[in-house]
């Protein structure tokens, strides 16, 4: 990736934990206030809590391009190749903590999947994972990396910290407890880990974000 050297790694790494804790706190305090459905979180408010601020102090503060946050179409077809296999193996991962959870694969689709269908439900899944992946990946992992944090500190903390932008939803909508919660933990670090890792391999967002849409239809369908 692209290195900045009109900025110190310690003065881009604490601007990154600075824009990061901005939008948190932003998220937290709209799931809050704020029921609003499912469409209307991922089309309309997370893009512009997660998204937005992000392309803007990439452009307008760093001025730099889209590109240093894995938007581009660098090793196009082979990130897709890797986002299907990759998330296919993840799908595997969601039957085989479903079979540990139930005792048996037990498919429970969450509400919206009864309230918008499979097409909606996939489009719904796309527009959260583009949102995660460019604010948990493209930024934060990249720029930890940047300020020559190293692949695994890098991976693991933004891991962490993507673990951590999931607490709002914990507890204000699903309100998880016990196994559940553990299980959603360790599923989100280990997504997030590995989709660090893909785009340090890859320079792109395409393979994190097709493995991210697999494993939100996974969650949604049988988690």
């Amino acid at each position: 990736m692209k290195k900045i050297t009109a900025v110190s790694p310690i003065s881009l790494v604490e601007s990154t934990y600075r824009v990061w804790g901005w939008i948190v706190l932003a998220w937290a305090l709209y799931r809050y206030f704020f029921q609003l459905p499912e469409w209307a979180d991922e089309f309309i408010f997370k893009p512009m809590i997660f998204v937005l601020p992000v392309l803007w102090y990439v452009r307008n503060r760093e001025k730099r391009s889209l590109a240093s946050i894995g938007l581009s179409g660098k090793n196009f077809f082979t990130s897709v190749y890797i986002g299907l296999g990759f998330g296919f193996v993840f799908a595997l991962e969601g039957l085989a903590a479903n079979a540990i959870k139930y005792g048996k694969i037990e498919i429970m689709p969450i509400a919206a999947f009864e309230q918008y269908g499979m097409g909606m439900l996939i489009l719904l899944s796309a527009a959260t994972a583009f949102s995660e992946e460019v604010l948990s990946r493209g930024f934060v992992f990249s720029r930890l990396m940047e300020g020559k944090k190293g692949l695994i500190y890098s991976a693991t903390l933004s891991a962490l910290m993507f673990v951590v932008l999931h607490i709002p939803i914990l507890a204000f909508s699903l309100k998880l407890q016990g196994s559940a919660l553990l299980l959603f933990f360790v599923t989100d670090f280990i997504l997030a880990f590995a989709n660090a890792l893909l785009l340090y391999n890859t320079g792109s967002l395409v393979a994190p974000i097709l493995i991210h849409i697999f494993w939100n239809m996974t969650v949604a369908l049988y988690l």
